[in-house]
Parts: C-alpha cells; sequence; structure tokens
C-alpha cells in the first residue's frame, strides 16, 4: 500500500509538473480530465456500478462486531487482510485496481453541518467520500449558482464501507470504542491526511448543476423516489410539513410520539448520541452548542401524517450538528410547510425498506447550510417563544431525568424551569 502511494504520487506530480514550479508565482491548482485519468491508467466506472457490486445493503446495518460489518477492498487483499479471522467481512476487487469515478460535488461542510464527508453523483448515483475537514476549499459547491466542480476518485487501494445501511468510500476498517465506552466497529475509516487523501481524490474542472441532478420529491413521488438507489442523493422535498412527535408544539398541544422500531423516540429533540443510548428532551432549536456542549438536533419533516414510526415512507428526520453555524437557530412551528434541500441517508440496523415496527431504520436528510431549510419566517419560531416551550416542556414532565439536560439558551439563571 505504502509503495503504490510512493508510486502514483510520482505520476500524478509528473501530470502536475508545471503547476507549481514557480515558488514566488505559484500556477493555479490543477484540474484534472478524463484523459489525465487515461493517462494514469485507469478505466472509467459508474458510482452505480461501484455500488452494484457491493450488493444490496437491505438488512446489512447491524455493524455489531466484524462479521457483520461489510467491506469491498478495491483490488487484491494484501496477506493480513486475507486472514479472515480479523476481518471476515472483507473482500477484494481486484479488477477495481484499474477503474476511477468521477462525479459532480454536492456535497459542502462550510457551515459546518457536513464533517469530513465529500458526496459527488454522476447521473447514475451518489456516494459519499470519508475524507478530512475543511473539504469546501478543494471541492467546490455553490447552491446559489448551482456552480459545481468535477471529482475524480482512483479506487485503488480505497476500500467501500458499508455503515448502517449507507455505502462510502475511504480507508481502512477500524474500531474504537465511543465516550461511553461502548466498542464500535466501522467498515471503512476517514482519509484524515489531505496528503494522502489527495494521491486518490483529484480535482477536476468547474461544472454546473443541472436539474437532473437534484432529486425533487413531493407528496405525489415520494414513495416510488426515495429508494436505495436515491441514498446519498441531494433531494429537495418541496411542500413537506415539520412535525412535532410527542413534544408540545406552539400550542403546547402534544401529538402523538412516533417510534424507532421497537423504541419510543421523541421529536423534535436534542440527543447525546455518544453516551450509550441517546438522551432526548424537548429542544426547539436546530441543535445546540451552549457553553462548549455541542449535541446533535433532530426535527422530523413528513408527507405521512398517518406514520407510527420513523421508519415509515414519507418520514424523515433533519440532522444538524451543534457544530453548524446554524445549530442556535430556531425551528418551524408544528405543521410548518416548507421546502428542505439536502443529502439523504439511513440509518439502520437491521432493516429493509419496507418501514414498520421491526424495520429500525431512521431516514434522514442532512443540509448543506441554513439556505436550504427554506420555510417562511412566519413560520419560524422565535428565540422567545424556542425558550418558553422548553420551559414549558420541562415542568410538564416532557423530558427525560437526564443528568446532562442543559439550559435553555436565554436563561439567565442558568437552568430550566420544572428541570432538574
Amino acid at each position: 500500500m505504502k509503495n503504490l502511494k510512493i508510486a502514483l504520487a510520482v505520476l500524478v506530480g509528473a501530470l502536475a509538473a508545471g503547476c507549481y514550479n514557480d515558488f514566488d508565482t505559484p500556477a493555479p491548482r490543477k484540474l484534472y480530465t478524463d484523459t489525465d485519468m487515461t493517462a494514469l491508467g485507469l478505466q472509467h466506472v459508474t458510482i452505480q456500478e461501484v455500488k452494484e457490486y457491493f450488493g444490496n445493503t437491505s438488512g446489512t446495518g447491524t455493524n455489531s462486531d466484524w462479521e457483520t460489518t461489510q467491506t469491498v477492498k478495491f483490488g487484491d487483499l494484501t496477506p493480513d487482510e486475507q486472514d479472515k479471522t480479523v476481518f471476515p467481512g472483507l473482500r477484494g476487487w481486484s479488477a477495481a485496481a484499474n477503474y476511477y469515478i468521477k462525479g459532480k460535488v454536492i456535497s459542502s461542510d462550510r457551515q459546518g453541518n457536513i464533517y469530513k464527508s465529500l458526496y459527488i453523483y454522476d447521473g447514475t448515483a451518489a456516494i459519499e467520500l470519508k475524507l478530512y475537514n475543511g473539504l469546501y476549499l478543494d471541492y467546490y459547491l455553490d447552491l446559489n449558482t448551482m456552480e459545481s466542480q468535477w471529482v475524480y476518485v482512483r479506487l485503488n487501494g480505497l476500500y467501500l464501507g458499508n455503515y448502517r445501511m449507507m455505502l462510502s468510500i475511504g480507508d481502512a476498517p477500524s474500531d474504537s470504542n465511543n465516550t461511553s465506552g461502548t466498542h464500535k466497529f466501522y467498515a471503512n475509516s476517514n482519509l484524515d491526511n489531505p496528503n494522502i487523501a489527495k494521491l486518490s481524490v483529484f480535482p477536476g474542472e468547474r461544472v454546473k448543476l443541472d436539474d437532473s441532478d437534484i432529486l425533487d420529491v413531493d407528496a405525489s413521488n415520494y414513495q416510488t423516489a426515495l429508494g436505495e438507489k436515491a441514498l446519498g442523493r441531494l433531494v429537495r422535498f418541496n411542500n413537506i410539513k415539520v412535525r412535532y412527535a410527542g413534544v408540545p408544539n406552539q400550542d403546547h398541544v402534544v401529538n402523538s410520539a412516533m417510534k424507532n422500531g421497537t423504541y419510543d423516540s421523541t421529536f423534535p429533540t436534542w440527543i447525546v448520541t455518544d453516551w450509550g443510548q441517546p438522551k432526548n428532551a424537548p429542544w426547539y432549536y436546530w441543535a445546540y452548542n451552549i457553553d462548549n456542549i455541542r449535541l446533535y438536533g433532530s426535527v422530523l419533516i413528513s408527507y405521512n401524517d398517518a406514520a407510527v414510526y420513523t421508519s415509515d415512507a414519507g418520514v424523515y428526520s433533519v440532522r444538524t450538528s451543534g457544530y453548524s453555524q446554524f445549530a442556535m437557530k430556531p425551528i418551524p412551528k408544528d405543521g410548518a410547510v416548507g421546502t428542505v434541500l439536502g443529502i439523504y441517508a439511513i440509518y439502520s440496523k437491521e432493516s429493509s425498506f419496507a418501514g414498520g415496527s421491526r424495520d429500525y431504520a431512521q431516514y434522514q436528510v442532512s443540509v448543506n447550510r441554513l439556505e436550504d431549510l427554506d420555510f417562511k419566517a412566519e413560520d419560524l419560531l422565535t428565540e422567545t417563544e424556542a425558550d418558553e416551550l422548553a420551559r414549558w416542556a420541562y415542568a410538564n414532565g416532557y423530558t427525560e431525568n437526564d443528568p446532562f439536560a442543559p439550559p435553555v439558551k436565554n436563561d439567565p439563571m442558568g437552568g430550566m424551569e420544572g428541570g432538574e
């Protein structure tokens, strides 16, 4: 692997010769083309062909040990990797050593909601590239002008991994303990070193996103449009409704709670995601960021008023990071209708795409920027309304007895009425 990367670095350097040969007046960064890939001796395959080689991900999202963690290495396995006692779920794809994929950039980490991930789409399918932070500096996307950039990925030596039914391309499988001491198994890992990543992931020329690069859905077509093939795509949810479930809305009315598999789950919520079982509480901002405590937020949007489970068709969770620039922006009111543009994904244990109580899936949307949460100004909670709702919810018992329960944003006393 090391020798391969050294050889590739020499060849890439030759292709880029003249671009950085003057320290005082450096030339612009080289933008790669199909011709450059041919010069590297590579053959183009589509992202859909790559996904098809992996196979159907339905029911493969357990990731509870190495036996249930499935990975494909592009190229031959090393002798250590061939030892199935180490990575029994790892298999090689020898022919892929000579392949590359290309796609348009459809994600950006500029506003901090998408972390160390770059999503690309080639007209057949989309895929996540697990890379490093600050990707917007190297790979361009402007959703105002719909200007994007081609990205080329030399597959040899990379790993196609499946985590909770989402496929991505990255480095070798890895495992670790999270902050709760729970052991986690990851089908691949991030190429965290930009210098190493750039030996496999190359920026191409600027290109416009056209209508076909964004999947438009509404109440009439979501059931047919949002299948497994749509995972990883940039999807525009038109005229979709915000649904509070199991927590008070702006009128202090509580709708029935949604279930996630066999578990009750309340939305909207802030969630402590890394303490074993998630900690839930009513929270009326997109995510939580106070006193350097940063927690994910989840807000349900839905086309299906009759849905009972988060895995039911027509129910999606807008997932927002506490590190995003818009974490502390209030969410829309219950029942507000608007447009949401984001990357479509799934987080599942054992699900198919059938839905129901035995289907532990949650369909998720990760937005690139605040502007992609398009609701009327009058349909958004104010900060005063958001904080009042949180206090009322705590005072009336709509929360767990959670030692990590944070204060509301504008509470000078540093605590919630009725909270512990």
